[in-house]
């Protein structure tokens, strides 16, 4: 058992020495807080009544299947480009400019480090891909998002028809609002190859545009193999959010994937129009994550459980997935962190793919370097926060001696050309409760 140190609840650690040392941390996300909540959008702090351990256990007894440490959750199937998102191993994820003709409340691509070069400037996609296909490199999936893509039409058909010809086994999509699809260029996306896309449906648009673009997407199916609905889900659309599941259920779509709302650090007043705060605490463990989607909205996880429930109770054909926003995250964790080891007290956890060691502290240091030196254990010390690190794989040795533990969560990271390392995040366990399954998914 793994138990988060957090600012609510670092009281209870009885060692001094590790609770001074947790407080750093605690500290940390007291900051960061406050620093969320200069963007102006106040957080989800009342008392919520939503289990989610117990809602994620409902849904996999009724026979949805959860991925990625409870991050993921679907019913009937999912995207194999959703399946390599986990890892982002063999991915590649580009766009032609950021220039859109929508203005979505919640979009988050002024938070990209190029949008005041791309929102009205064009990438050269062509090159760009050519480049990656010298590289000799796997490349599984390949897609083209945005702004709007087909703003682009022939540089997009382009794109993908070089893909085909040079590397006819990658599985191609495409992310679009399909306001500019017709059956013209429908029959040269089919052309070039294309294996999926993904539209954009906008809940706050009128019923007559939402139901004018539900026939582009039956239209679609006609011509590319898979079509998937890609969406936020706004807290309190649930109702219309059901009546939208089963049309696009008759429709014989692929399906859809419910993503986690974000508040992208701004146009805060567009939010509080709708009643809507943060969830909090914002992250499971704070780092500077690369996604640039913001931060969760209380509430849209818990409507997009309800959706998967909703799919399961009705029983819906197509696939419907729920993407947290933190498993938009762990791609950006596993590829820091795969294959690295700075020394034999470190672990990457195929749970969650952080790499992960154990500390002891203060008085309790000297019962486990006595076990340790016994059993020739390798162990560092440090002096000037009082503990002694060592591998979680030799936890065991101290069960007979019930000592409080921390778990650190650590990512490595590189500047210009050196790897450091950099903790993240702690947890508290002891000896006796401490167990490899926190650490280690579980195989079948």
């Amino acid at each position: 058992m793994l138990r988060k140190i957090t600012s609510d609840n670092v009281y209870f650690i009885k060692n001094k020495s590790f609770a001074q040392y947790a407080q750093i941390y605690t500290s940390i996300e007291s900051e960061t807080i406050h620093q969320i909540e200069t963007f102006g959008l106040p957080f989800q702090r009342e008392s919520v009544v939503y289990d989610r351990k117990t809602k994620l256990k409902n849904l996999e007894h009724a026979g949805a299947s959860i991925r990625n440490n409870n991050k993921s959750v679907f019913v009937n199937r999912i995207s194999s480009a959703c399946e390599a998102c986990q890892t982002g191993s063999n991915s590649y994820t580009t766009y032609p400019s950021l220039k859109c003709h929508r203005n979505c409340f919640f979009c988050f691509n002024p938070n990209q480090a190029d949008y005041l070069i791309y929102k009205n400037k064009q990438k050269d996609i062509q090159k760009e891909l050519l480049d990656i296909l010298a590289q000799r490199i796997e490349l599984k999936h390949l897609a083209l998002t945005g702004g709007e893509p087909l703003l682009f039409k022939d540089e997009v058909i382009k794109f993908f028809d070089t893909a085909h010809r040079n590397s006819p086994e990658t599985y191609t999509r495409l992310y679009t609002t399909g306001d500019l699809l017709d059956q013209e260029l429908l029959q040269q996306l089919k052309n070039a190859h294309l294996d999926e896309i993904r539209f954009s449906v906008k809940m706050d648009d009128p019923i007559s545009r939402i139901n004018h673009l539900l026939q582009k997407i039956e239209l679609s199916r006609d011509f590319i193999p898979n079509i998937l609905v890609e969406m936020p889900v706004v807290p309190g659309t649930l109702k219309d959010m059901k009546v939208l599941l089963l049309k696009l259920d008759r429709l014989n779509i692929f399906g859809i994937n419910l993503l986690e709302l974000c508040f992208p650090l701004g146009n805060a007043e567009a939010f509080k129009e709708r009643g809507l705060q943060l969830k909090y605490p914002p992250y499971e463990v704070y780092y500077n994550y690369w996604y640039a989607g913001g931060l969760a909205v209380a509430d849209s996880e818990k409507e997009c459980l309800e959706l998967v429930d909703f799919a399961l109770e009705e029983g819906l054909k197509m696939g419907v997935h729920y993407c947290s926003l933190e498993n938009k995250h762990t791609g950006q964790v596993y590829q820091q962190n795969q294959r690295q080891c700075p020394d034999q007290t470190y672990t990457f956890s195929t749970k969650d793919y952080f790499l992960k060691t154990a500390k002891v502290f203060g008085k309790e240091i000297r019962k486990a370097k006595a076990l340790f030196d016994q059993a020739n254990i390798f162990y560092i010390e440090n002096t000037s926060h009082d503990f002694i690190q060592f591998s979680v794989m030799d936890i065991h040795y101290l069960k007979n001696r019930d000592v409080e533990i921390s778990i650190s969560s650590v990512v490595i990271e590189e500047n210009e050309g050196e790897q450091y390392v950099r903790e993240v995040g702690l947890d508290w366990t002891t000896s006796s409760l401490f167990e490899l399954e926190d650490i280690f998914e579980k195989k079948c």
